[in-house]
This record gives C-alpha cells, sequence and structure tokens, in this order.
C-alpha cells in the first residue's frame, strides 16, 4: 500500500527486537531508566545524518504527561546533529497495546507544527515494528513539503 502511494522510507534499525531489548524496553520506556539508553550512545553516534535534522516521533500530550519523557527525544538526543521538533500527535490510545491490524487501520495521528519545505529529515523512534507510526510521519512530512525522509530506531521487530 505505502509503494502504491510512493512512501517508501529507507530505515536504519540499530539492533534486532529480541527478549533482551524487550527487557530494556520496559525498564527503559515503562519504568522510566532513562539511563539505561546510555550502553548505546556509541552507537547512536556513528549514525550518519548527512546534514537532515533529526525528528523524534512525538508522543501524544497525554502519553507525555504520564510517561514524562519522550523515548524518541531521549534516543536522538545521543546522536550527532540537530533535533528539531516538526511534528505534532493528536491523542490516541497507545501504540505499543495495538495489535498488528488496529495499527494499520489506525488514523494518522500527526500533523506537522513548522515549515519543512525542501528539509532533509531523519525520523527517530524506538521500535520499528510494523513501520505504520514511521510511515504516517513520513506522510504528514511529505505532504508539507519536506525534500527527503529517513528513519533510524533503535530496534526492529521480526
Amino acid at each position: 500500500m505505502w509503494r502504491q502511494q510512493g512512501l517508501t522510507l529507507q530505515t536504519t534499525p540499530l539492533y534486532l527486537y529480541n527478549d533482551a531489548a524487550k527487557e530494556f524496553m520496559r525498564r527503559f520506556k515503562f519504568l522510566g531508566d532513562t539511563a539505561l539508553l546510555e550502553m548505546f550512545t556509541d552507537d547512536l553516534k556513528k549514525v550518519k545524518i548527512k546534514q537532515a535534522v533529526l525528528v523524534p516521533i512525538p508522543l501524544s500530550t497525554e502519553r507525555l504527561a504520564d510517561r514524562r519523557f519522550n523515548q524518541a527525544e531521549l534516543i536522538a538526543r545521543q546522536m550527532r546533529g540537530k533535533i528539531a521538533p516538526y511534528l505534532n500527535r493528536l491523542e490516541g490510545p497507545a501504540q505499543s497495546k495495538a495489535g498488528r491490524q488496529a495499527r494499520l487501520a489506525r488514523s494518522n495521528p500527526f500533523c506537522v507544527t513548522n515549515d519543512v519545505k525542501g528539509k532533509n529529515i531523519v525520523l527517530v523512534d524506538d521500535v520499528y515494528t510494523t513501520g505504520v507510526t514511521l510511515r504516517q510521519a513520513m506522510s504528514r512530512l511529505k505532504e508539507a513539503g519536506a525534500k527527503e525522509i529517513s528513519a533510524v530506531t533503535l530496534f526492529r521487530s521480526v
């Protein structure tokens, strides 16, 4: 479906999402042990950005208030490059609790908040599962005139 719409996205995951990664994410994302992220700093700094800005996938206001941090933003801070909050996320159910079909059927929760015309953007997220979140974000940025968009995730589900 995405390819038919011309929305292909080059994604660079750093690691596979295995049992150790699940335990990391539980402690990092859901228990707030953000210091754990430092174990990935060296690899995150090696990611080539090529004159692009880093755009962390935003959380909804509600989720950010519950968690008190955006895991994607913390990951982006470990990378080399300028961070720009060009996206906002509308309220909605937690993606991590939705099944595959629910994720694929979900309407696009993102809106662009700043001028992105002609900009090269690297989206940053924690886990690539179905790719729907990244493609929805890319779709909004493309509609707003972004030039090139790629993505980096800490983990890739297989």
